[in-house]
């Protein structure tokens, strides 16, 4: 498996969106917030969604997608057929790596049994 992050492994339709809030399970932790629903699809797929009601600066916006775009990729060997939403939650920023640790313990909590 490529570790590039394609366009197959992205949720970019709303109906798609809305299959997984309706009937995903959820995880929080103190950054993130993750709903995750198993797929057809022959591998995981990411989607977003950073409101601005949550985190107000495009500049923080931009940094919690790409750390959680990064950190999907990267995980995505193990992360089976999920189809994932990535939300962010009303913290205060930290390091990236804290960030990372956190949103890859929320994709294990979701997608284990």
């Amino acid at each position: 498996m490529s570790l590039r992050l394609t366009r197959e492994a992205k949720i970019l339709k709303p109906n798609e969106y809305t299959q997984i809030f309706k009937g995903g399970k959820r995880a929080r932790g103190k950054y993130w917030q993750i709903i995750a629903k198993p797929t057809q699809d022959t591998r995981p797929r990411l989607g977003l969604a950073i409101s601005k009601k949550v985190t107000r600066l495009a500049v923080d916006r931009n940094r919690f997608k790409r750390i959680a775009r990064e950190t999907f990729r990267l995980a995505q060997g193990h992360l089976d057929n999920w189809g994932f939403v990535v939300m962010s939650r009303n913290a205060k920023p930290t390091n990236s790596p804290e960030l990372s640790a956190e949103l890859l313990n929320l994709f294990k909590q979701v997608t284990k049994n």
